[in-house]
């Protein structure tokens, strides 16, 4: 058996994000995990979900980490809390999982005769399986005839319609596809270059026509196209025909402006790569047909193909080319570009003026490489009355930073921290007004402004990060601060215990109260996963007393506790898991 990674909660940490990390936690407690088992490098298993239906969930684990995973359910992402309670079903209690043999380890004990009647069984079970059967006595034969694409249509559209309109629909079709593409590796393996183009055509154009219909969250049919390009990009490899090369690109093409079309997800990403092994002759007629794409493309596909084709044919443009084809396709940051290394300022500032905010912030860091700082400093400036996008102004902080202005900075900076406070333009505009030696009297009014305007979760994180804890204390138990963290600790991480963490070691009489605060909160909002994060919560109370030498004081409060919640069966169970 395969060595499989002994994981802990931290590597499920890594791979699941919080809130599902702690959903499943209480599904594995719950023992909704059904039938655990190994099978080879995977783990899988059933897990119920809210509704009365059961998900089918799996982990592909190396000796080292967790390779992949997949769960059927509407998230569909992997990175679910069925994927979580099985990972912890996994850490806490890997003896529950049962060794399975893999499916071809399975298939090996059967004998030529039980294979044909395993065989004769799957095909009544689903008939429609008949088609692939027919690829694969095909693809074996001693001399393979030409593959109908007809043939590959009907698998393609078989694996669509098996998916069905579940979540996880592209996972299973991908599935589906999986034997299809192999056999056109094998084909190709044996030289059998007219059967291997088909089937990795067939399979794109039959995806792509009907991509649209499917559920496909996670990518997996498009990646299945993206094979079906490497595929291809195989056969150029070895073809020697000109007019199988051609038919070749053409098919690289009409994929890759298909996702063009779509709006660009990914399909087809690698094929600019692909046709770098293209000769000049096919580079350029793979050119024209972009150029002929060009006039009915959105402005994004117009800049997709202008790159594309300065990707294929970059020595093959003169200046003026170059330079009209970014103009007709709006590339600004290469038209720009060369008009500076041509001299022509007058035309990239022009050029530059036309260009959005998004693209001029990239386009004045191509001034000022061309040693045009002033004329960048300039076209910012002037777009800012016009503009909304915060950045501009940034750009001109840090431009004020870099060419030794460092008042103009903080003035630019105090501008950016009061039109939308927050810790980080806080912290860069403390070190601006450090340089100028007038921090303190800075820090101190913008303290006070931020208290006299309700900012006070902004205020406490400065207290806390500047390690004032007394202050965020103060702060918090003002009328404004409590009802704001009391929003805090219903949509997002709370700031109290940000504060009672913090205040444990210098004051852990307020640092109790804050936890108990919370405790109260939690286990009114009821259900398991609130009683057991109010038990890690009493965890850190039961810790603050001991080090305090309370003890008598912490066995007084967790009766009171217990007899006040007698009640709620589920809340005492949690805090019996707990320890408590």
């Amino acid at each position: 058996m395969n060595k499989l990674a002994k994981l802990n909660e931290y590597a499920i940490h890594q791979w699941i994000d919080d809130r599902s990390f702690q959903r499943g936690e209480n599904y594995y407690r719950h023992g909704y995990i059904l039938n655990p088992r190994i099978q080879g490098q995977l783990l899988k298993a059933e897990c119920l979900g809210s509704q009365a239906r059961s998900y089918r969930v799996e982990v592909t684990l190396d000796d080292k980490r967790i390779v992949t995973s997949h769960c059927s359910c509407p998230v569909g992402s992997g990175h679910c809390k069925h994927v979580a309670a099985l990972l912890l079903t996994w850490v806490h209690n890997p003896r529950s999982f049962t060794t399975k043999e893999t499916l071809e380890e399975m298939l090996q004990r059967l004998d030529r005769d039980m294979l044909i009647t395993l065989i004769y069984q799957l095909l009544e079970r689903a008939p429609e399986l008949e088609g692939l059967l027919e690829l694969r006595v095909l693809s074996n034969a001693e001399t393979t005839p030409a593959i109908a694409p007809e043939t590959i249509r009907r698998q393609v559209a078989q694996a669509f319609y098996s998916g069905g309109d579940e979540w996880d629909a592209g996972y299973t079709i991908a599935l589906n596809l999986d034997p299809i593409l192999k056999i056109g590796d094998e084909r190709l393996a044996k030289d059998d270059l007219r059967n291997a183009l088909t089937i990795y055509a067939t399979v794109a154009r039959a995806i792509l026509d009907d991509y649209e219909t499917i559920h496909d969250e996670n990518g997996d049919v498009a990646m299945v196209v993206n094979e079906c390009a490497t595929g291809l990009g195989q056969c150029l490899a070895v073809a020697t025909d000109q007019v199988r090369r051609e038919e070749i690109l053409a098919e690289l093409f009409y994929i890759y402006s298909w996702d063009l079309r779509y709006g660009g997800i990914g399909i087809g990403d690698g094929i600019p790569g692909i046709l770098d092994q293209a000769s000049p002759a096919e580079r350029k007629l793979v050119t024209s047909w972009a150029e002929s794409a060009l006039d009915t493309s959105s402005s994004w596909s117009q800049q997709s193909l202008g790159r594309f084709i300065l990707q294929l044919i970059p020595e093959q443009l003169d200046d003026q080319e170059f330079l009209c084809l970014c103009r007709e396709s709006a590339l600004f940051a290469e038209l720009v570009g060369r008009l500076l290394s041509l001299g022509r300022v007058e035309e990239a500032v022009a050029a530059t003026k036309e260009a959005s905010d998004y693209e001029l912030l990239q386009l004045v860091d191509i001034f000022v490489s061309h040693k045009h700082d002033e004329l960048a400093r300039q076209l910012v400036q002037t777009r800012i009355p016009e503009s909304q996008d915060r950045r501009l102004t940034h750009w001109l902080q840090k431009y004020a930073q870099s060419h030794h202005d460092p008042e103009t900075a903080l003035a630019l900076a105090k501008e950016l921290f009061w039109e939308r406070p927050d810790l980080t333009q806080y912290q860069e505009l403390q070190n601006i007004a450090k340089s100028l030696d007038n921090w303190p009297a800075l820090h101190e009014t913008i303290l006070t402004r931020l208290f006299q305007e309700g900012k006070t979760n902004l205020l406490i994180q400065i207290h806390l990060e500047e390690g004032d804890v007394g202050s965020a204390l103060l702060t918090l138990n003002s009328r404004a601060a409590s009802r704001q963290a009391e929003r805090y600790y219903v949509y997002g991480p709370s700031m109290r215990l940000q504060v009672a963490r913090a205040a444990e070691p210098d004051y852990p009489r307020e640092a109790i109260n804050l936890y108990l605060q919370a405790v109260t909160s939690l286990v009114a909002q009821r259900g398991r996963g609130n009683y057991a994060t109010a038990a890690t919560y009493l965890q850190r109370v039961r810790g603050i007393y001991r080090r305090l030498n309370e003890e008598e004081r912490w066995q007084t409060l967790i009766a009171t506790l217990r007899e006040e919640y007698r009640r709620l069966p589920a809340c005492r169970d949690e805090f019996n898991k707990a320890g408590l």
